[in-house]
């Protein structure tokens, strides 16, 4: 798959599933010894924070090599992923198990043709009490590995608002999360009403960013464009209608002065589309007409809800062009930008036509220009 650039991207599986984002979370493995100690890996509060962790367990030669995630710091009622390299599908078969009192069961590994390796997802117990629980690994019946859960307290369900800034916006993004994982907590089916939002939020379990939480639920919507300044409440009901929790957030507008009033913008810029975006634009460029020019707006400190604002408009364009925000890993590092393609008019004459882009609610106007040469004959 490529990005918005045309360049290869490389996509993952869930980090509790595939054997290399197992490896990326930088365990420590454990590899036949009883009593070894725990793996260093990531805990089931953060498990994307270390994915980035470029050191993998290597196996030894010979010996299975096990890896857990989510086994640190976990509550009851977390999953914990298993995987167990070293072993071939056909040594394994259909015997390979987990043994822990942290999960009341055993649990069957299963293959998995894609990582070559036997895995499996078990969550803990919601009866468990914190400590220290002795897992082992076999094939056969025969221990081919061991290692220890951490299992801690657990936690009253909790209910949170929270924006990036460090006071929210209007039109700018709300994270709304909801954690119940707890004993005897049930249902999902949970909703956030706030005069703040344009209509009620019902809030979904992702499967990608609480892999290891079962009972986290969230949602990020955009708050109205046109708040007034002033505390917004935001109450959190659940599945019978009744109120759960409620939390409030201040909303205030941008001011003279702050950072984000008049944004910190860079552009209009231009590239050739035909070539891909070369990682720096050109503030004026030579198109002919009918051809087509990519357009690039950078800005450190962008309007909550610009990409959906945001427009490029000339002259010299076919229909104004609406530019979207940038989101590919080849944007990692820069200040948002934003993007989008023209097409000339066929019937340009030579010339020099201005591009114009508005941000911030009027209060930025900025122009660059596409030089249009005349048609060698």
């Amino acid at each position: 798959m490529t990005d918005k650039w045309g360049n290869t991207m490389n996509w993952f599986k869930p980090l509790g599933v595939a054997a290399a984002g197992l490896a990326l979370c930088g365990c420590v493995s454990s590899a036949g010894k009883a009593g070894a100690e725990p793996s260093a890996a990531v805990t089931g509060h953060d498990a994307a924070s270390t994915a980035s962790t470029p050191i993998a367990p290597v196996a030894t030669p010979g010996k299975p090599l096990l890896i857990l995630n989510g086994q640190l710091d976990a509550r009851p009622g977390q999953l914990v992923s298993l995987l167990l390299d070293g072993v071939g599908r056909a040594a394994g078969h259909d015997a390979v198990t987990a043994e822990s009192r942290a999960f009341g069961t055993t649990v069957r590994l299963r293959w998995d043709t894609g990582d070559s390796a036997y895995e499996a997802v078990a969550p803990l117990a919601m009866t468990d009490r914190p400590g220290w629980y002795p897992l082992s690994v076999a094939v056969a019946g025969r221990t081919v590995a061991s290692d220890r859960i951490q299992v801690v307290r657990s936690v009253r369900p909790s209910f949170t608002v929270g924006v990036d800034w460090r006071v929210a916006r209007p039109g700018a993004p709300v994270s709304l999360r909801f954690d119940d994982l707890y004993p005897g907590e049930r249902g999902t089916d949970f909703t956030v009403r706030s005069p703040a939002l344009p209509r009620p939020v019902r809030l979904v379990h992702d499967n990608v960013i609480d892999y290891y939480d079962p009972r986290a639920f969230s949602a990020v919507p955009a708050l109205k464009p046109g708040l007034a300044d002033g505390s917004y409440a935001f109450a959190l009901y659940g599945p019978h209608g009744d109120r759960i929790a409620e939390k409030h957030l201040k909303v205030r507008a941008a001011r003279p002065g702050n950072p984000d009033y008049l944004g910190k913008p860079h552009g209009p810029d231009f590239y050739d589309p035909a070539r891909g975006y070369p990682g720096q634009g050109h503030h004026e460029i030579r198109v002919h007409a009918g051809g087509q020019v990519g357009i690039i707006w950078h800005d450190a400190y962008p309007d909550p809800g610009e990409e959906t604002r945001l427009t490029a408009t000339s002259p010299a364009f076919a229909h104004a062009v609406h530019l979207d925000r940038d989101t590919s890993k080849g944007a990692d590092g820069d200040d948002p930008r934003y993007f989008g393609i023209a097409t000339l008019r066929a019937d340009l004459e030579p010339g020099r036509y201005p591009v114009t882009i508005v941000s911030h609610h009027g209060r930025v106007t900025r122009t660059a220009y596409v030089i249009v040469p005349a048609t060698r004959k």
